[in-house]
């Protein structure tokens, strides 16, 4: 199952996985030089404690001297520089010769935003109040992504004070950073400004130290000390060239994608799954329609989808086209244009990818400091302009979040469908695997709908929100943090909806596979010519059972399908009632003398031999194994199959029976018992926090998969 040249959006996301698993196993380390900082490496840092270094690269050390030197002799000349000799945005018109305090009144200003007595009590919220401050995640990515930005040598910012910023991460101090507060305008600010306050040893900016039980919260002033760090003073331009960035927005946006990417992947195996759960006809895929509009993202969305359904033995489609038949000949829209749907956002996203690269490597400053010696002198030059001014990562993260939010419509579609009795193809209503009524899927087709309305609310653009700040200073700003937070709320969703439709689609299949497992047996039963057969008695040479039989099935097969509003048990009179008139008929045509008590007798036999089998495959009895149905999945669905099966051991919901609080009532063991939802849950934590996603992506990236031999013998 490796992915070919042609599967851009598909490449892209393996690089990002497969040079995080070189970081978090060691095999590679992360040297900040400026100009190779990529997402991969803000992940690492962020979630998974791998520490980065600076390069020591003399010619690099060399650039940062020449920055400051070069600033330092352009105010020997009494120039005017913004915010080192004067004031700040719409306060610029004010000079000062206390260049020094001039960067603490910065910092004084800008860490004006709200952390409670609760954030800082670590053990304290049992109320479970909402946290006015960052994840330590996103602190640390911002961390990294300002350090790697000002050793570009642009900001006349010193190599030891950016040490002092990577030292916080060796020794696991993460600055409590106000969650709100900041327009990312001239940067972002405010965030940077706690960061910039932790390594200056400011003792009512609050840190935490360490992880987990064991973390605590200190001021900077006490954990710079314990940990022997010393606090850096902030020379001419340095508070500035710390905070005036876009280091928070582009670190959170980082993670974000990273999450997105891998999220769009699995919506087209989810898709492939579906279509499998559908029994679907998925000649949709064909190369040949997508060559014949050809969109990079959609090609690559089809070819996706029909790889990931190779080997199936549910759809058809593949190999061989289904060329007569009766029903719903085309598949619905969900499915059948999902790479028309899922692929505009394919591209999409590869551009968020790429302008967020290329920010983690920029200089988002000001002023800049250009080294180059000015003509008719020996220093550099200064210049005031606009990078830190972070649009391209709302750009970023407004393509992201919409892009999530046709993924989420597209997955609550398939979920919708898989659920409803009028266009799941035959299986129950709820997907509800019991002998009597139950209504298993009903609370996730509503909380499906719940986590739609509330994604499709955050795709708005967060940048048509700008309201003008700062004395009319910052007549536009970019809001690029506040758009990053919404696409990683949007990013959340969409892992609860991917969550629901694993659940839901593990549950369809496996009705799905053991439908056509009772089907099948039954079809091999009526066709048995000898006196144990169904249809013994009627009669018939056993070229005209024969023949009966092959008439009957597709009315039987029709008709179980057709019957699927209530319990697989209700479907039976149905079946009987409905080969009682086409029987009758093949009787009459063949000059057989049949009485009236002798079909009865027939219907009395065929039933009982109906309900047999059926009792025998459905549940409360065993059901399909898991182990069996793997086998008739494609490669891409069985991977997500055997997770939940073989891996999570989540099983077939079977109703009332399997609730903890009935078996509870009934006097039952409830130990292997669970509500719907702590089922879902596992799925979820393991997708977004666990190793599920890792684990296909493997698959992907060599050809690996989990195979039936996963499950426990039996299972």
């Amino acid at each position: 199952m490796t992915v070919s040249k042609t599967t851009p959006h598909t490449n892209a996301t393996l690089r990002i996985w497969r040079h995080l698993q070189e970081l978090k196993e060691n095999k590679k380390s992360i040297v900040l030089d400026g100009n190779n900082l990529d997402i991969a490496s803000i992940v690492a840092v962020a979630r998974h404690g791998v520490k980065p270094r600076i390069s020591d690269d003399e010619q690099l050390a060399k650039q940062l001297e020449l920055s400051v030197k070069a600033l330092t002799d352009y105010l020997s000349n009494d120039y005017v520089v913004y915010g080192v000799n004067t004031g700040f945005g719409g306060s610029a018109d004010t000079r000062t010769k206390k260049v020094l305090d001039l960067q603490i009144h910065l910092l004084q200003h800008t860490q004006s935003a709200i952390i409670t007595s609760t954030d800082k009590d670590l053990g304290s919220n049992s109320e479970r109040e909402p946290s006015h401050v960052m994840p330590p995640s996103w602190v640390r990515g911002a961390i990294v992504a300002r350090a790697n930005q000002n050793l570009r040598g642009h900001s006349a910012v010193r190599i030891n004070v950016l040490q002092s910023l990577v030292d916080l991460l060796h020794h696991d101090i993460t600055p409590m950073v106000p969650l709100r507060g900041t327009i990312s305008a001239s940067g972002d600010l405010m965030p940077m400004s706690y960061i910039a306050g932790a390594i200056a040893g400011n003792p009512d900016v609050f840190v935490q130290v360490g992880k987990g039980k064991s973390a605590r919260v200190l001021p900077a002033s006490e954990a710079l000390k314990e940990s022997g760090l010393s606090p850096s003073g902030l020379g001419p331009k340095e508070a500035l060239g710390l905070i005036n960035g876009t280091a928070p927005s582009v670190a959170v946006a980082s993670l974000v994608l990273y999450d997105a990417q891998r999220l769009a992947l699995l919506s087209q195996l989810l898709t492939a799954f579906t279509a499998e759960c559908l029994g679907g006809n998925v000649e949709w895929s064909h190369p040949f329609i997508h060559e014949t509009r050809p969109h990079t993202g959609q090609i690559e969305a089809a070819s996706n989808i029909r790889r990931f359904l190779s080997g199936s033995k549910l759809v058809h489609g593949l190999d061989s086209r289904k060329r007569t038949g009766d029903g719903l000949w085309q598949d619905r829209y969900s499915t059948r244009t999902s790479p028309q749907w899922i692929g505009p956002y394919l591209e999409d996203l590869l551009l968020a990818q790429h302008q967020l690269e290329v920010e983690l490597n920029s200089t988002s400053d000001n002023p800049l400091v250009n080294t180059t010696p000015r003509e008719g002198a020996s220093g550099g030059d200064v210049y005031s302009g606009g990078n830190f001014q972070a649009v391209v990562v709302t750009s970023a993260m407004d393509k992201t979040r919409l892009a999530l939010q046709m993924i989420g419509r597209m997955l609550w579609s398939q979920v919708s469908e898989l659920i409803g009795p009028t266009t799941n193809n035959g299986l129950e209503a709820n997907l509800n695997a019991s002998d009597r009524e139950n209504y298993t899927m009903k609370g996730i087709d509503v909380n499906m709908s719940a986590y739609m309305s509330e994604l499709a609310a955050l795709a708005h653009p967060v940048s048509s929100h700008v309201m003008s700040a700062e004395m009319h200073n910052q007549g536009i700003n970019s809001l690029a943090l506040i758009s990053a937070r919404r696409t990683l709320e949007a990013v959340d969703l969409v892992a609860h909806m991917s969550a629901c439709h694993m659940y839901v689609s593990s549950q369809a299949v496996d009705i799905r596979a053991n439908h056509r497992r009772f089907l099948s047996n039954f079809c091999e039963q009526l066709k048995d010519t000898t006196s144990n057969g169904i249809l013994h008695g009627l009669g018939l040479t056993n070229t005209q059972t024969e023949a009966l039989a092959a008439s009957l099935f597709p009315v039987i097969e029709s008709t179980w399908y057709h019957w699927n509003n209530n319990t697989w048990k209700d479907r039976i009179p149905q079946v009987v009632q409905a080969v009682m008139l086409p029987v009758t008929e093949f009787l009459a045509q063949h000059d057989q003398n049949f009485s009236g008590a002798a079909l009865l007798r027939f219907k009395n036999q065929f039933e009982k031999t109906l309900s047999a089998t059926a009792n025998q495959m459905f549940y409360p009895n065993p059901t399909i194994p898991p182990a069996e149905v793997v086998t008739q999945l494609g490669a891409g669905s069985a991977q997500l199959y055997s997770w939940v099966r073989a891996k999570l051991h989540i099983p077939l919901h079977g109703g009332i029976r399997d609730d903890p609080l009935y078996n509870a009532k009934e006097g039952l063991p409830t130990d292997s018992k669970k509500t719907i939802g702590s089922w879902v849950s596992l799925i979820y934590e393991s997708l977004l926090h666990g190793d599920m996603m890792d684990t296909v992506l493997d698959g992907l990236d060599t050809g690996r998969s989990l195979p039936a031999e996963c499950f426990p013998e039996g299972d």
